[in-house]
């Protein structure tokens, strides 16, 4: 990988089978998607744990299945040694996941439908820092967007940093700025210092809100459509749609949520 980039993937889960995902899966994986309650939950996530593995796969030249995955005891998955130097991190809704892969240190990146953004209106306090809270617009429609805003930003870093919401949120306050923005922390919270926040903006994710937590290193911002990687081939689409904009520049550039239920999420 290239130095100073992150690459992220868009993936439609759906575009994989059952049995393709299923083959991509260790049996650890399988037990897990056993215990959802809904079918639905289970394949979808299937599909997008076996999308993941097959990105690392490719990027660490072994087979999905044989990739090597653990947990920290936060629950963030890792690739283990000798892969531990590639970083990622997933996350999904329901008809569309996104990856982040880089060799500059932890990402983290959160993806929410625009949809979600009024269920914020009743909840601000519990995850608004004091200060963010009393910023907010005061029309509806631009205060459910900037809480909206907030939540991505905050669970992008938090998952960046390994804690997930098990560091307070309301305890984290975003600094929006342009191109990039920060977070800090009156609880302690190790490297949040290191980590720069992009709100990515792609034709693709014209519905959602996304931002990526990368190491302040990071210079480039690579998208990689994997949607064109699966199209009939009587379509004779390119293989894959590729969009590079420099990270200064991640704001606006052609790199283009409320909290998720416990099967939607992935740290």
């Amino acid at each position: 990988m290239t130095s100073g980039q992150v690459t992220v993937h868009l993936v439609f889960p759906e575009i994989i089978s059952q049995e393709a995902a299923l083959a991509c899966l260790a049996d650890e994986e399988k037990s897990r998607a056993d215990r959802f309650r809904f079918r639905k939950d289970a394949v979808h996530w299937m599909a997008c744990r076996a999308n993941l593995r097959k990105i690392l796969g490719q990027a660490i030249q072994r087979p999905p299945r044989e990739v090597p995955l653990v947990l920290t005891e936060n629950g963030k998955p890792l690739l283990a040694p000798p892969y531990d130097s590639l970083h990622f991190n997933l996350s999904h809704c329901s008809d569309l996941a996104i990856v982040a892969l880089s060799a500059e240190g932890p990402v983290g990146i959160d993806l929410e439908s625009l949809d979600r953004a009024p269920d914020l209106l009743e909840c601000a306090a519990t995850f608004c820092h004091p200060l963010e809270t009393s910023e907010l617009p005061s029309e509806t429609g631009a205060r459910a967007s900037q809480l909206l805003r907030i939540w991505t930003a905050k669970e992008a870093v938090l998952k960046a940093l390994g804690t997930g919401l098990s560091h307070p949120p309301e305890s984290v306050r975003i600094l929006f700025g342009n191109p990039v923005c920060t977070a800090i922390s009156d609880r302690p919270l190790a490297g949040v210092e290191n980590q720069n926040l992009h709100e990515l903006h792609h034709a693709r994710l014209n519905s959602y809100q996304t931002f990526l937590s990368a190491p302040t290193s990071v210079t480039r911002i690579q998208l990689i459509d994997q949607s064109f990687t699966h199209q009939p081939s009587a379509a004779a689409p390119p293989s894959h749609t590729r969009q590079d904009a420099p990270a200064s520049g991640s704001s606006t550039a052609s790199h283009d949520s409320a909290p998720r239920s416990a099967a939607a999420r992935e740290r």
